[in-house]
Parts: structure tokens; sequence; C-alpha cells
């Protein structure tokens, strides 16, 4: 008895130390994580408010040398990025209502079981997730209906996500059925019950993907680049692009002696204003991030 005792004790002493030692291990393992992916941050930030003549001899790293602003002033009195930043905060707003709108309106019927054919529009909608239309006949779809060079070709190929649309629709199953039918009788229709009942317990999912549609729009390179003729309706991830890869810099670089010495400076100030409206918006979703995640993931 006293031997299985003190075997049941030592059991339980090298079951606290491995997990100590996990536990160790995984703090090790997140923080490097963690450094990795905070440094690039950091270090555009301290570029970005960098003299630019020490960023040219590499002497910045986690801290600014030689503290000045002279570059957002630079980049935010540009009449192009200001442009292309509007037309992107445009884009993103018109896009998100738009993908919101048609989503819900798609997800709803799909997660009624009285929806005749529910089952055939659901294998439709996810059959498109393994085939898409590719890029040629998309253009011609768009050119077709005159939607190039317009912000309707920008926001209308990518109305309806349908990984979205998926989590969405198995939220709206989660909701009981007889909130449903208590609807009905009080007298509401269709649309009466969907806003009424459906989108006030749906917050927490649509702020996700609300997110990942804002995300998607804020980001969008290959769609404007492909369906937008007018410089003056790009926008600012493609002036964003100019200044990495073809290094458009002759309209920033007037007060300085050379556009090598600016360059730099440039792209990162430009990155950070570009990348901080997201940035500033994630912290006061990210509570609602997983928890919608979730709650559309729990039933198939």
């Amino acid at each position: 008895m006293m031997n299985r005792a003190l075997e049941s004790q030592r059991t339980g002493v090298r079951i606290r130390f491995s997990s100590r030692i996990g536990g160790f291990l995984l703090t090790v393992i997140l923080f490097g994580v963690f450094v990795s992916t905070i440094y690039p941050f950091v270090h555009m930030m301290a570029v970005s408010i960098s003299d630019p003549y020490e960023v040219i001899r590499n002497r910045v790293s986690f801290f600014p040398r030689g503290f000045t602003t002279v570059c957002y002033r630079l980049v935010l009195h540009n009449k192009d990025f200001l442009r292309s930043y509007l037309n992107t905060v445009i884009y993103t707003t018109v896009g998100v209502l738009i993908n919101l709108t048609l989503t819900v309106m798609t997800a709803y019927p799909l997660s009624r079981a009285k929806f005749p054919g529910r089952k055939f529009f659901s294998k439709l909608i996810i059959f498109t997730m393994l085939f898409g239309g590719g890029m040629i006949p998309t253009y011609l779809v768009v050119m077709n209906l005159g939607l190039i060079d317009t912000i309707w070709g920008v926001v209308l190929p990518v109305a309806i996500g349908t990984w979205n649309l998926m989590i969405l629709r198995t939220a709206f199953q989660g909701i009981p059925s007889e909130l449903e039918e208590a609807a009905t009788i009080d007298g509401c229709n269709d649309f009466q019950t969907l806003w009424w009942v459906f989108l006030p317990l749906s917050k927490t999912i649509l702020l996700t993907i609300g997110l990942f549609y804002a995300v998607g729009h804020w980001n969008a390179f290959f769609v404007p680049f492909l369906y937008l003729n007018s410089k003056a309706k790009y926008p600012v991830q493609i002036i964003l692009r100019g200044l990495l890869i073809e290094g458009q810099f002759s309209e920033y670089a007037s007060s300085w002696s050379s556009e090598t010495i600016i360059s730099t400076t440039i792209k990162y100030t430009t990155v950070m204003v570009t990348t901080l409206p997201i940035i500033c918006i994630y912290p006061f979703i990210q509570k609602y991030f997983t928890k919608g995640v979730l709650v559309g993931s729990l039933k198939g």
C-alpha cells in the first residue's frame, strides 16, 4: 500500500514537472512568434519618424533617430495619395454595405428548413469555393455589363464571400425556430423576422464577417488593378505598389538632394499610413472575433 502511494506521488511530481516544462517551452515559442510579428511593425514605425539621412546609413532599428515627421507631411500632402486614400475608404464602405446586405439576404433563406431547394442551392454555392469562372470570363462579364473603370466594377465582382456566407448561414441555423414561430404568430413577415429577430441575435457574427470583408476591400489590389483604368480612381494599394516596386518617389523628393535618401522612409511611412486604420479598428472588434467564428461553426 505504501509503495503504491509513493509511486502515485512520484507520478504526480513527474506530471507537474512535465507540465511546467511544456508551459515554459510554449511561452518561449509564443514569445518568439510575438517578437517576429511585432518587430517589422516597430521597425517600420521607427524608420517612418526618423531622419532619412540616419535611415540611409542603417542606424535605425527599434528606436527612431533624429525624430521628424517630415515624411508624414510629404505623404499626407500628396494629392494623388490623398485621392487614392479617399477612394479606398469609399470602396471599403460601399463594398462592406453591399457584402453584408447580400450575404444576409442569401444566408437567411438558406438557413430555413422550409425553403424549397435549400440543399441544392447550398451545394451550388459551395461549388464556387472549388471552381471559379476564371479571370478572362469574369473580365468579359464585367466589361459587357459596362462596369469597367467604375466603383461597381471593384465592389460587385466580390459582392459575396462564400466562406462568410456559410458562416452566417450556420449562425442563423443556430437560432431557435421557436423565435421565428413566435414572430410569425405576432404577424411578422420574413423580412420583419429577419430584421427584428435574426439580425439583433447575430451582431457578433455580423461584426466578424464585416471585419473580414473590410480587410479584404482595404487590402484589395488585383481587382481594382484589373478593372480600373483611370489613375484618379485608383485605391491606395495601387499607389503603394508604385512606391514599393516601381520606385515612384520624384513627387516626394523635391526638398531633398536625392530620391535615394528619402525612398526607404517614404515607403515605410506610406505602409504605416495605409495599415494604421485596420490596426486601430481591430482591437475594438477583437472581443467579437473569436466568439463570432465559433458561433458560425457550431452546426454544419
